[in-house]
């Protein structure tokens, strides 16, 4: 998964001393991997990739925390000054003049729903300082309401729904599971037939209003004209998300968000954080209660921390009140008396035990700090064995480069079409019973198909094609 966000933004969050390409170069070594810095303008523009557990770092703020952690350890300094998670909670709500029916046919459909009604919208364009941020993340400005929900995506890292109230029949959402065959007309105007079991929410009048986690319906989405909206905001069920997600092709921000798994307390900091931007921006005025259907609550989880497991494991000796203060820089609490560290909300679907703590010590540490050793061997293999094969398919690959080979590195998988190709019995080779695709369905018995295959890939491109490979079979 990979996001855009500006320097710019995460200041927002962040105070600090340190230049965008430092920034980027020190929270890549320990961090996500900032594959791109683009200057625009007085703003720079990072392209950055999220590996799958860490969704909580796909946002401005998510990467300002990292930066907390990252930076002190390189000598600049580094502090969260404006944190949305202390700032935006559930605000109270004095008028309730319009209400919304909710029903959740199966609960483990989304863990967390909230929802809450804002009349006197008023539709304009956006203020320029969120239009210009949204378009420089590759993501194009509609109005001041569509934008105010994209914006809460990128800010913190939980994406938002917004329905025109008056649209909806009867006031009414029923999350359900689709049956076989439904259809729903999207945003973008496709019609999309169902497969079933896709998370949905249908009005009083049986419409399909939402293809929830992926799309918004057509027939409930906001226009020019609209005055009363339902900003909406809620944790889905993951596997779904995805399956629906690839089944239907339609691969939208907001899906790559919900299908890695995204934490329960996030929802209330977005129904805040977009309450508080829709009636700055939009002139918006709350008139209903906040619904907040969440029937089973996350409790926080503890993990016992032991400083001399981490220095094992990781070959090297840092000392515990080094370890402590990476914790908490990630925010954690850690109790000092009994090493108890309680893991914070955003990282409940992340850290799970002690190996997960040691490997967040090592990476703030950093990982080129450890020291490069090989790990004893059992006595079958000696350490000299090993070392000799590394240098002679060390003295091989330099010596075949020199002669003008260049180096393929293959899958040890090839498809049945090869095997056929080389007059080979598919039975004689192992097969892979969950393979990724055909072409990757048997374990290959040589090298030499997968050259040749190479080969035919490239004919054209020179005139000779010299290609070597050292791998496994």
């Amino acid at each position: 998964m990979n996001i855009k966000i500006t320097f710019d933004w995460i200041l927002d969050y962040l105070e600090t001393d340190c230049d965008a390409y430092n920034f980027s170069k020190y929270i890549s070594l320990c961090g996500p991997s900032f594959e791109k810095v683009e200057k625009t303008n007085n703003d720079f523009i990072f392209d950055v990739e999220i590996t799958p557990n860490r969704v909580d770092c796909a946002s401005a703020f998510g990467i300002a925390q990292e930066a907390r952690a990252i930076l002190p350890n390189f000598n600049i300094k580094a502090n969260i000054k404006n944190n949305p998670f202390e700032k935006y909670l559930f605000p109270e709500t004095t008028r309730k003049e319009d209400e919304i029916n909710i029903k959740i046919a199966d609960s483990d459909l989304c863990s967390r729903f909230t929802a809450v009604v804002l009349d006197n919208i008023k539709i304009e364009k956006s203020p320029d300082f969120i239009s210009k941020r949204l378009a420089l993340c590759g993501i194009k400005s509609i109005n001041n309401v569509v934008d105010i929900s994209n914006y809460i995506m990128l800010s913190i890292g939980q994406p938002s729904h917004i329905f025109d109230y008056e649209k909806i029949k009867d006031h009414k959402m029923i999350m359900r599971k689709s049956k076989k065959g439904e259809k729903i007309q999207i945003l973008d105007k496709s019609i999309i037939s169902l497969q079933g079991d896709d998370i949905v929410i249908e009005d009083g009048s049986g419409k399909l209003i939402d293809l929830c986690g992926i799309m918004g319906g057509l027939s409930s989405s906001v226009s020019d004209k609209t005055s009363k909206i339902i900003l909406f905001i809620q944790t889905y069920n993951k596997q779904k998300i995805r399956r629906t997600s690839m089944r239907t092709g339609i691969r939208t921000v907001a899906a790559t968000y919900f299908e890695k798994g995204l934490d329960e307390e996030r929802v209330e900091i977005g129904i805040g954080m977009g309450i508080e931007l829709l009636e700055k921006y939009a002139d918006g005025k709350v008139s209903s209660k906040i619904y907040d259907i969440y029937s089973s609550p996350v409790k926080q989880r503890s993990i016992i921390h032991s400083v001399e497991k981490t220095n094992k494991l990781i070959g090297i000796n840092i000392d515990k009140e080094k370890q402590l203060r990476i914790l908490d820089s990630l925010g954690f609490k850690v109790n000092r008396k009994n090493f108890s560290v309680t893991v914070p909300f955003l990282r409940t679907n992340d850290i799970k035990e002690q190996y997960d703590l040691i490997e967040e010590v090592a990476r703030i540490y950093g990982y080129f700090n450890l020291p490069s050793q090989l790990q004893p061997f059992s006595h079958t293999i000696s350490q000299k064995n090993i070392e000799d094969i590394f240098r002679i398919s060390s003295k091989i690959k330099i010596m075949l480069k020199n002669i003008g080979f260049h180096e393929n590195i293959n899958y040890s998988m090839i498809s049945k079409t090869l095997i056929n190709d080389f007059s080979e019995d598919p039975k004689k080779f192992l097969k892979i019973s969950n393979p990724i695709s055909k072409d990757l369905e048997y374990l290959r018995t040589s090298i030499i198909p997968s050259l040749i295959m190479n080969i035919k890939k490239n004919e054209g491109k020179r005139e000779f094609l010299r290609f070597f490979e050292v791998s496994k079979i």
